[in-house]
């Protein structure tokens, strides 16, 4: 009788602890916040924690939202997100409105994730349990106009279309974010094409021209 006793005990008290040993979760707004030299502005920010500790989901019902980002110039903006410590991992959907107001078609689109912003910003590195859904990366992707992404735990590398000069599109990708940080960062830059390709790509029509 003693030894049942116990037995229930544990059991409870392991539910108890199980339900507290919930994830890391992204603290409400008025974080996350944006910085850089490539930023105009950025509105409208809401965290949603649905379900912590849910590691390794299809699609996350937990949602970052930061709509919208407004990029002013071809280089980078630092969304910078606190975070609550409280023992394990919650994978997160982010999506995102983001605005080319930059003058030029964009023909890549970059994100890394990391620690810190401006001159202070560190990559993050792999195994650090901070991640764009790794190693699974079973959940959804989407990043407008670009149809070819290449994927690491900390890069997402968006190309194969152009994103045209005052337009506006919305992106979708998970984040793992673990327990045992207070802050990350995801870098965003957008890219065009090289000078010398441009310059390539001239000639190869003046020649067409003159061929014709």
């Amino acid at each position: 009788m003693r030894r049942s006793s116990i037995t229930l005990f544990a059991v409870v008290v392991f539910t108890l602890a199980a339900q507290q040993a919930f994830a890391a979760v992204v603290t409400p707004p008025p974080n996350p916040t944006a910085s850089g030299p490539g930023l105009i502005s950025m509105s409208y920010n809401n965290t949603y924690t649905n379900t912590p500790n849910n590691d390794n989901v299809a699609v996350s019902d937990n949602l970052l939202h930061a709509w919208q980002k407004d990029f002013g110039s071809i280089d980078y903006i630092d969304i910078d997100f606190r975070v609550t410590d409280s023992g394990g991992t919650t994978e997160y959907l982010f999506r995102e409105g983001v605005n080319n107001s930059t003058g030029i078609d964009w023909t890549d689109y970059h994100l890394i994730l990391g620690f810190g912003t401006g001159a202070s910003f560190v990559p993050s590195t792999p195994g650090d349990g901070l991640d764009f859904d790794s190693p699974d990366q079973d959940s959804l992707y989407d990043f407008g106009p670009f149809t070819t992404l290449t994927i690491t735990e900390d890069t997402i590398d968006a190309e194969g279309g152009i994103f045209p000069y005052l337009s506006f599109f919305e992106f979708y990708f998970p984040i793992d974010v673990p327990d045992g940080i207070t802050q990350f960062t995801i870098r965003q830059l957008p890219t065009i094409p090289e000078p010398t390709s441009l310059a390539l790509l001239a000639l190869a029509g003046v020649a067409l021209v003159r061929r014709r």
